[in-house]
């Protein structure tokens, strides 16, 4: 499957459009994140075909070494695939359909894990967004964001690092007072925000500095990271979050029912 003809490169043209030069970072770093983005939040889905190689190198301006270093690690990893003759197009494994977890036990998980626990370091922040968190929000190059970063606590112990990026215009309805007490994802329905859905990745890695550090662990220390951006009825992302947990103290509890029956 490919993508229509033209679509890439306005799907392309559209990302260019905001700005993503402008975002200071290694040059390197900034092409691969940003291809990574896109094929997690949906720009280009499974079979689309990405920018060619000229068209991203005069998108970032940067080398062919450059790109080809960006696609080649995101093709390794299973994002991308090359397609001699054709083309770099998106994995068709690289966005399976995700499970389905109703909202309202997922809303439950979260008060459930923020009764069990205690914050500690809460640290709020209007802050510019990095590439991934731009993308996630759709927000234009020179809008900032609230940064809470918190760690939260289980019996004395640290058990999470837990970062949420939100608007502006959401991070003005929610006091710090009250992202001391309760997770923002229950914080955004007394803001009179409407939560339609959230799409969560749970996946493995390392612990960096600054979550050893908060963790008490070593660098390099085994961690889970969830992942989850929040979408309003409208289809507007009003909160992302990025929770790190030490391996050795947090459990992820789901059930799994057989299908409601008659459903097809």
């Amino acid at each position: 499957m490919t993508a229509a003809p033209g679509a890439a490169k306005r799907k392309a043209a559209a990302r260019a459009a905001t700005g993503v030069r402008a975002i200071p970072s290694p040059r390197y770093h900034q092409v691969y994140v940003t291809l990574r983005a896109w094929v997690r939040d949906g720009t280009y889905r499974p079979g689309d075909q990405i920018p060619t190689e000229p068209e991203l190198c005069r998108m970032f301006d940067v080398s062919r070494i450059t790109v080809r270093k960006a696609i080649e690690d995101l093709s390794r990893e299973g994002w991308l695939v090359r397609q001699q003759g054709k083309g770099t197009f998106v994995q068709m494994s690289a966005a399976r359909p995700a499970a389905s977890l109703d909202l309202d036990e997922a809303r439950s998980q979260v008060a459930d894990l923020g009764a069990a626990t205690e914050v500690r370091d809460l640290v709020v922040a209007e802050v510019p967004p990095d590439e991934e968190t731009r993308a996630a929000l759709d927000l234009p190059v020179s809008a900032q964001v609230q940064r809470a970063a918190h760690v939260r606590m289980l019996r004395g112990v640290p058990l999470g690092l837990i970062t949420t990026f939100v608007p502006l215009e959401v991070a003005a309805r929610v006091s710090e007072a009250e992202m001391a007490s309760q997770p923002m994802f229950e914080l955004l329905a007394k803001a009179g925000i409407e939560v339609a859905r959230a799409d969560q990745l749970i996946g493995a890695t390392l612990a960096g500095v600054e979550a050893a550090r908060a963790l008490g662990v070593e660098v390099g220390a085994p961690l889970l990271r969830l992942t989850r951006v929040v979408f309003d009825v409208r289809g507007k992302p009003v909160e992302r979050v990025v929770a790190l947990y030490r391996a050795d103290a947090y459990q992820y509890h789901m059930q799994l029912r057989p299908p409601a029956q008659g459903r097809s």
